[in-house]
């Protein structure tokens, strides 16, 4: 069973970790590169609807690479978005 109704999104949430009681690292893929991981860390309580909207273009257009993490190859702090 899928969690969406029409085609696949992108990008897909891969696994996530949590960081702290309020913060997540989303980890996600593209269909057509699944080998390139790119994460988010995000805040639960924030608004998460609009933020899973924008978050492909926020992903290429703020992330970098990660400190002390071999999960992902971009990383971007979306905590005070």
């Amino acid at each position: 069973m899928c969690p969406w109704t029409e085609e696949q999104p992108e990008p897909r949430l891969r696994g996530f970790l949590q960081r702290a009681p309020d913060r997540l690292r989303l980890y996600l893929d593209r269909g057509e590169d699944p080998d390139v991981v790119a994460a988010a860390d995000v805040r639960t309580s924030g608004a998460l609807t609009a933020l899973l909207a924008a978050l492909p273009s926020l992903i290429e257009a703020t992330g970098g690479p990660p400190e002390g993490d071999p999960h992902c190859s971009r990383l971007v702090d979306l905590t005070s978005w």
